[in-house]
């Protein structure tokens, strides 16, 4: 592991209270949690392209990089519009920085990024050190602890920075910290090599086909929408599932997307502009069900009346604990995860009566807490009779957690993404299928 410690430890509220596993398990998971995931996918949109020719575009770009080193480029079983590009050969990985390049900080969000092969934008940069130039190669640092004061021209001197990387500076000081009304945007360091091994080619997402992560398109295969059908995403933004939602239906159906964002909402329409099928609006999923029982029929808007959909995605809002690698973990963050399960329980509240029955309610997650997981599948069960727990498939990642009140047997039906020993390396996930009797 190439970080110096995890962001977790000393955190008692993440070391055991909130997470609630034992003690055996809990430091594979926390190490496991500061890792990068090698592998890199993309899910090809089929209504205007196909795998083979974006794999097509795919191999080209890496071919022209890496030559016969290139990263294997391959598919997989059960998730035809998905296409994965492997890690890099250990000989391509850069493992050590050279002290005589010029350094460039960023924030953890950016160094996150980066680790999973994205380029530096504007916003990441923290600090350059003055009189680098165009196209100059940088060594690249994280700064763990925040500190490092933003547009400083000096080389910032912490034993809390981490190396990531090599990269070839496309932007220079005056435009990254001009003080300007309009800042800058745009790749600001092109990445040429980091330390984890995955092929840093920025992202390629257009509208043929869309970065996203193995478990995010594993989640609506499992919610399973067909053409015809009346669907709600209930918390919809950035939209990527809902597009995935539409390409599943072959744009034939309705797909209802709700957002309590105004920003969110508006940031996505451009996304979802191409599927007839889809309408978003800027509404609160925890006010979803119509006050009025009167009101019948298909309503175009929300609230919606009891019975309206057959198919509901949950992807509620939660910790994001899953999100790897995590660089930095605040213990601001920590004391607002007992949050998280409220809400949760109240989005369930409006979901269930709008699930006409013998529909499908899919519940995810990008967090591996065990209160918004499994704890929460537990409590729905009980709250709701009408809700039956059936097989969250296809199957990518390992069983849930079992718990007092919810026994092997039913953890089984679950998907939990993580350092389970399946055969996914990807972001911690967690994804449970309903069906309303």
């Amino acid at each position: 592991m190439f970080y110096p410690k995890t962001p977790f430890v000393g955190n008692p509220l993440l070391e055991g209270d909130i997470l609630k596993v034992n003690s055996a398990a809990l430091a594979p998971l926390l190490e496991w949690l500061c890792r990068t995931p090698k592998v890199t996918t993309y899910r090809v949109n089929t209504l205007r392209s196909s795998v083979d020719a974006f794999r097509k575009k795919v191999e080209e770009k890496l071919e022209t990089r890496y030559g016969q080193a290139s990263p294997k480029v391959y598919g997989l079983p059960s998730l035809p519009e998905v296409l994965c590009i492997g890690p890099l050969a250990e000989r391509l990985t850069q493992t050590y920085a050279d002290p005589e390049l010029k350094e460039v900080i960023v924030d953890t969000s950016c160094g996150a990024a980066l680790l999973r092969g994205a380029h530096i934008y504007a916003p990441g940069v923290l600090a350059m050190e003055s009189n680098a130039q165009l196209a100059e190669l940088v060594s690249v640092y994280a700064d763990l602890t925040g500190k490092c004061k933003r547009g400083s021209v000096i080389r910032y001197d912490s034993s809390e920075k981490i190396f990531l990387g090599t990269g070839k500076v496309l932007m220079q000081r005056y435009q990254l910290f001009n003080n300007s009304d309009q800042p800058a945007t745009g790749i600001a360091v092109e990445m040429q090599a980091n330390v984890s091994g995955v092929p840093p080619l920025g992202d390629l997402s257009n509208e043929d086909a869309l970065l996203q992560n193995l478990p995010s398109i594993v989640c609506v295969r499992v919610l399973d929408p067909q053409p015809g059908e009346r669907i709600l995403d209930m918390c919809a933004a950035p939209g990527n599932k809902t597009s995935h939602i539409a390409e599943l239906m072959g744009d034939q159906g309705s797909v209802l997307a709700l957002d309590n964002s105004a920003s969110r909402v508006r940031s996505m329409l451009p996304k979802l502009a191409a599927y007839s099928s889809i309408t978003a609006h800027v509404f609160d999923s925890t006010k979803a069900v119509a006050p009025d029982p009167a009101r019948s029929g298909a309503v175009p808007g929300p609230p919606f009346p009891c019975g309206s959909f057959d198919r509901i995605l949950l992807d509620a809002p939660c910790s994001g604990l899953g999100n790897r690698p995590q660089l930095s973990c605040s213990i601001k963050k920590a004391k607002v995860l007992q949050s998280y399960p409220n809400i949760q329980r109240r989005l369930f509240g409006q979901a269930v009566p709008l699930l006409r029955p013998g529909g499908t309610l899919v519940y995810s997650t990008c967090t591996v807490t065990e209160e918004e997981c499994e704890g929460l599948v537990s409590w729905a069960l009980r709250k709701f009779p009408e809700l039956r727990l059936v097989e969250a498939s296809p199957r990518w990642g390992g069983p849930g957690l079992p718990l007092p009140d919810l026994d092997a047997t039913k953890a089984r039906l679950l998907q939990r993404f993580g350092p389970s020993g399946d055969s996914t390396d990807t972001v911690g996930f967690f994804i449970a299928k309903f069906q309303k009797d």
